[in-house]
């Protein structure tokens, strides 16, 4: 196997979950656990690392993944994406995934929304970057219609705070990202937005106030003290183990136990 090859199979190995596992996954409606099933990690590295083999296959698929009645597939996809545009890896592992998320229920006008909203919390160019990927895996789908937007969000604290000194930024935090982008919550609805935003705050290294204040918004939206646990759990796979203890502090603050 030349290098090219190996290097594209271990990253799919490592990345990407078998279709059939996901596929089967994706029916059932997270009231009940379903145990992912996954090789993909002794398949390619089996000989070479199978340590690294058996933690991909059995602990973070075969237990992480599988707790899909804490947190669904649907938002572990969400998570896994975010995690990896806002850790800036914009690979063949990062279309896998959007791969995943479709056949795990993420529509493509969530897609969209998902992507449009990394744009502000992780970047233009990466949002740029990772479009062409969406594109492709939803290409063949069409958009829906939605009579109703969602909730209009009211936002002043881009105002308060740079209303004297960045009037224009000030403007487009309250009206353009709040008013408008978190606004479309009957596409993409707060609870998810909001774990757009804490997954790629974390992938980003973003271990500031704003990341606490996410937190506490995330609580307000409806994620539970379990799911947030299992979402920092999950980025500590796909953003860094110290990533994820510098997370759960503020988590546990916001949640208490």
């Amino acid at each position: 196997m030349n290098a090219k090859k190996f290097l594209a199979t271990t990253l799919a190995a490592a990345m990407f979950i078998s279709t059939s596992s996901f596929t089967e996954a994706a029916t059932v409606n997270n009231t009940k656990a379903v145990k992912i099933v996954q090789t993909a990690g002794r398949d390619a590295l089996g000989d070479f690392a199978p340590e690294f083999a058996r933690y991909n296959d059995d602990i973070l698929f075969g237990e992480v993944w599988s707790r899909n009645d804490i947190l669904s597939l649907h938002d572990r996809s969400i998570v896994t994406i975010c995690a990896l545009v806002g850790s800036g890896v914009i690979t063949d592992a990062l279309k896998y995934h959007i791969q995943t998320a479709k056949k795990n229920g993420v529509t493509r006008d969530e897609m969209v929304e998902i992507v449009t909203q990394l744009g502000f919390y992780a970047g233009w160019p990466k949002a740029w970057a990772v479009f062409p990927m969406a594109k492709e895996v939803y290409g063949d789908d069409a958009a829906g219609t939605f009579d109703n937007l969602g909730k209009k969000i009211e936002q002043n604290a881009g105002r308060k705070a740079l209303g004297d000194f960045a009037p224009e930024f000030a403007r487009y935090n309250d009206d353009i990202l709040f008013g408008e982008v978190w606004s479309r919550n009957a596409i993409l609805s707060v609870h998810s937005r909001s774990i757009v935003t804490v997954s790629t705050l974390v992938g980003a290294g973003i271990f500031t106030d704003a990341l606490k204040h996410h937190l506490a918004a995330a609580k307000a939206n409806g994620v539970t003290r379990d799911e947030m646990v299992e979402i920092i759990t999950q980025l500590g796979f796909y953003a860094g183990w110290p990533k994820a203890w510098a997370t759960f502090p503020m988590a546990r603050e916001v949640y208490g136990g």
